[in-house]
């Protein structure tokens, strides 16, 4: 539960006021995890043949690396994505 800043309440009052946060639905983090997914579908189509120079120099694990930068990618679009949801909704700072 999240209490109400401001002061302490009066002895008169017999309940103190109490302010629930709205409940997330699952469908928003589908929502987010499928933005992010899509990112990095755009990623992988636009910036293939750079990763792949990039990754190159690590020979064995140059596909382990392509990897890693997509889900990082990934994860980080998926991160922002609800952040910036939970901002425009009024959840992040009650």
């Amino acid at each position: 539960m999240y209490n109400q800043h401001g002061g302490v309440p009066d002895d008169e009052q017999s309940t103190q006021q109490v302010i629930q946060p709205a409940e997330i639905n699952a469908a928003e983090h589908y929502i987010c995890s499928l933005i992010g997914l899509v990112t990095v579908v755009g990623v992988v189509v636009l910036f293939t043949p750079i990763l792949v120079a990039l990754t190159r120099p690590f020979q064995q694990l140059s596909a382990t690396a392509f990897v890693f930068v997509l889900a990082t990618v990934w994860l980080l679009v998926w991160l922002g994505t609800e952040l910036v949801w939970e901002w425009q909704t009024g959840r992040l700072f009650p």
